[in-house]
């Protein structure tokens, strides 16, 4: 009699850690959730706990006949970086509990591409806390852009669209721009009256990426409202994104061909008006190009990765 086979997929970022539990028939038998383990925003040792804890809660018990593993993780950018996380679940003081062999890690551009298609042909740009951009071709090349953190990129991020609110609003109390409604928006958010508090929260923690990324939907309902540095704050963050988009495209030579494009993470959720100018400027350089919507999570995408690389 054959034994069940249990995979496990592991989705990291900035805001939470999703592990998903499946069979052999790529039925779910467990989930866990945990805060954030990028490991630039969090440390390598207090992300790689959560990615364990997280694991522990999805296995729940199902512990012996775990086949394969894929740990797809935010800010995993180089070789060395993946390296470094490898050895690090190696030396953690419990991951072999479940996991008997070594885990397939992964950037979490990988899962999110899977979470929308499996075309040979295809491009995931991921705007979430961060931003990302991956892609392939039926050549079986692939090609990157930004996905470097936000001191050399995260362009249409979450924290990219927060930031921008932030220093809109100071410019606009100093003079220095034009007055907006942002800040009455992120005054009622916080719960503070006067500039000089939020000063005070910006700067006692002090405001981490995450921290600056939850601001971010307050840009679209500034832009409902007709707000003009609204609309520009979120126009932007779309040209960003399209230029991601564009830098793969042309890496891949799928400019002129039909290719898919996964469009993943929180600020597609958000933000219904960066879809608009985002759209109108992939046709500009891809008139073919199809947009997706991911259509399963990326932790149950990453333990379809670890499933297909058993097979």
């Amino acid at each position: 009699m054959s034994t069940k086979k249990y995979f496990i997929g592991v989705d990291g970022g900035s805001t939470k850690t999703e592990a998903v539990l499946i069979d052999e028939n790529k039925k779910e038998m467990g989930r866990g959730l945990t805060a954030g383990s990028n490991a630039d925003i969090f440390g390598l040792s207090e992300s790689v706990d959560r990615v364990f804890a997280a694991i522990e809660q999805a296995c729940a018990g199902k512990n012996s006949n775990i086949t394969g593993a894929c740990l797809a993780i935010a800010g995993i950018d180089t070789k060395k970086g993946k390296s470094i996380w490898e050895q690090a679940i190696k030396n953690h003081y419990s991951f072999s509990k479940y996991l008997n062999k070594k885990p397939f890690v992964v950037n979490d551009s990988l899962a999110a591409l899977r979470s929308g298609t499996t075309a040979e042909n295809a491009i995931v740009i991921i705007a979430g806390t961060g931003s990302n951009c991956f892609g392939r071709n039926e050549k079986g090349e692939e090609a990157k852009s930004g996905g470097v953190d936000y001191i050399l990129s995260d362009e249409g991020s979450g924290y990219n669209i927060g930031l921008r609110i932030l220093k809109r609003i100071t410019q606009s109390i100093d003079g220095r721009n034009d007055k907006t409604i942002l800040k009455d928006l992120l005054f009622r958010k916080l719960n503070i009256s006067s500039f000089s508090k939020l000063v005070s929260q910006v700067y006692e923690k002090p405001w981490n990426k995450a921290d600056i990324a939850s601001i971010a939907p307050l840009a679209e309902k500034a832009a409902e409202k007709e707000d003009k540095v609204a609309k520009e704050i979120i126009e932007r963050a779309a040209h960003d994104l399209g230029i991601m988009i564009k830098a793969v495209a042309n890496k891949l030579q799928l400019k002129n061909k039909q290719y898919e494009i996964v469009t993943a993470g929180s600020v597609f959720n958000i933000q219904t008006i960066l879809m608009i100018h985002l759209k109108e400027d992939i046709k500009q350089f891809s008139p073919k190009a199809i947009l997706v919507k991911p259509h399963i999570d990326s932790a149950t995408a990453a333990a379809y990765l670890a499933m297909e690389q058993t097979q």
